[in-house]
């Protein structure tokens, strides 16, 4: 994969990701709109940074809280 990314190949890339969405006829009716959303995308998924061990949790793992006893037979 070359280190620029021409026009073009986001125009390809972005078309791509329309159609694999379904969006065949928002990409042939609103497409500079779709191209918007699949840049915003890009800069979101851009800005999070991946962890050096590909099986560390994004966020720390949850335990179910401790049953209560049951007081008074109820």
């Amino acid at each position: 994969m070359p280190a620029t990314r021409g026009p073009e190949s986001e125009a390809t890339a972005a078309k791509a990701l329309a159609d694999a969405a379904g969006l065949r006829r928002a990409w042939a009716e609103h497409r500079a709109e779709v191209e918007e959303a699949v840049s915003g995308l890009a800069a979101l998924r851009a800005s999070f940074s991946r962890p050096a061990d590909p099986a560390a949790e994004p966020a720390p793992p949850y335990a179910a809280p401790a049953a209560r006893r049951k007081v008074g037979g109820r």
